[in-house]
């Protein structure tokens, strides 16, 4: 009876140690996030700044990013651009990854599609960048955007600077034919009516164009007072340079963030992009605590300065890692709930997500209210010029002609 005592014992004991070794390996198991960019392809260029800005954000949150003993880990696929590519990224990484929750998206083109298949799934998905209202208008439950403002809203400053400076009668629209591009045209379009300002041409175009100067050409000649053109980076680098080679001086003209405020539009441009303008929704000499130092670290190193787009995957990365650590239990739903109720501080302001309207009858859903700045190129540097208390420079406005830029 002895005998069979300790041998059932050390079953026992064998029992609980086993029991023990998967509850310590439960708790191991790490939180995955699942994060789709444009790694490959011709907007590889954001999807490496903002891959780059969410590793910098999870090694910088340090303790925050390990929970109940469980650390995140950051799983990244790449969409490529393609926004087919990039729902199927966003589908494996739910269902044969498993991860917790989904982020990253960068163009609305993709951002869309993978905000419907994570709504389908019942996934969280936080945005970092797609901006097209239509993202947060769909009344989705599982979509939350904080770090991107809707498209019609990256306009805020801007009119304000014409408010209160430009004053323009007049204006010229072009924008690519893009969710990005379409979804911002229309909100600029509305405000121009609302403020009085006339539009004298507006036009779209095929996204990769190789020769605007057509449109430009008419552009040129409706004489506006101020232009608003909504461009990637490679667009954007032409447009800037054949404005100049059509000798057409604009008083005010104006890019609509996206690739108008990227490094590699200064490198494309030379001296065109001289006294262009651009909303944005960050710089790095904001208030926000810890804006500077991304930056300065960014610079340091990867040898390159990050634009909005980077700003906004660090701050995504804080997003998550706030509502992961807030979240009652790690499953798809704690996170949602934990979403609802964030407010988070950010190197891009306090983000809540909210239901709002605005005054054009569209209905935001677990959207941040926006913050927007002026920028301008002068002498090779990016220099916030609205709204005047975060001003680092003095406009230039009118701008001077050609030959005396």
């Amino acid at each position: 009876m002895k005998t069979i005592s300790k041998v059932f014992f050390v079953l026992l004991l064998s029992v609980l140690f086993i029991g023990l070794s998967y509850t310590a390996q439960a708790k191991e198991k790490p939180i995955k996030v699942g994060i789709v960019l444009p790694l490959t392809g011709p907007k590889a260029m954001f999807g490496e700044m903002e891959k780059n800005s969410f590793l910098m954000a999870y090694k910088d949150l340090g303790e925050k990013t390990v929970i109940g003993g469980r650390k995140i880990e950051l799983l990244f696929e790449d969409g490529q651009g393609k926004p087919g590519i990039a729902k199927s990224a966003a589908e494996k990484l739910v269902h044969k990854n498993k991860v917790i929750m989904l982020s990253g998206g960068y163009s609305s083109a993709c951002s869309y599609p993978i905000a419907g298949a994570a709504q389908s799934m019942k996934m969280p998905f936080v945005v970092s960048t797609g901006a097209a209202d239509k993202i947060t208008t769909q009344g989705w439950k599982w979509v939350f955007r904080g770090t991107a403002a809707p498209a019609s809203k990256y306009t805020g400053a801007l009119f304000d600077f014409y408010d209160k400076v430009a004053h323009p009668k007049t204006a010229v629209l072009m924008y690519e034919n893009t969710d990005f591009g379409t979804s911002s045209a229309k909100g600029f379009r509305q405000v121009c009516k609302k403020k009085g300002i006339k539009i004298v041409f507006d036009e779209a175009y095929e996204a990769g164009a190789v020769d605007f100067k057509p449109m430009l050409a008419k552009a040129k000649k409706s004489n506006p007072d101020t232009a608003y053109c909504i461009s990637y980076v490679m667009d954007a680098a032409l447009i800037a340079t054949q404005t100049r080679e059509l000798n057409w001086s604009c008083p005010f003209f104006v890019g609509g963030a996206a690739g108008w405020t990227m490094p590699e539009f200064l490198k494309n441009t030379g001296g065109a992009a001289q006294y262009i303008a651009s909303t944005t929704l960050w710089v790095p000499n904001v208030a926000w605590p810890g804006a500077k130092e991304y930056y300065d670290n960014y610079i340091k190193k990867y040898g390159k300065k990050p634009d909005y787009h980077g700003a906004q995957a660090y701050a995504t990365m804080q997003i998550i890692a706030d509502v992961l650590n807030n979240a009652k239990k790690i499953t798809p739903k704690d996170i949602r709930n934990a979403l609802l109720k964030a407010e988070v501080s950010t190197i891009m302001g306090l983000i809540k997500f909210e239901n709002w309207s605005d005054e054009f009858g569209h209905n935001y859903t677990n959207q941040n209210k926006p913050t927007t700045y002026v920028v301008q190129w002068q002498n090779g540097k990016l220099e916030v010029i609205w709204p005047e208390a975060a001003k680092s420079a003095n406009y230039v406005y009118p701008v001077p002609k050609w030959n005396k830029r």
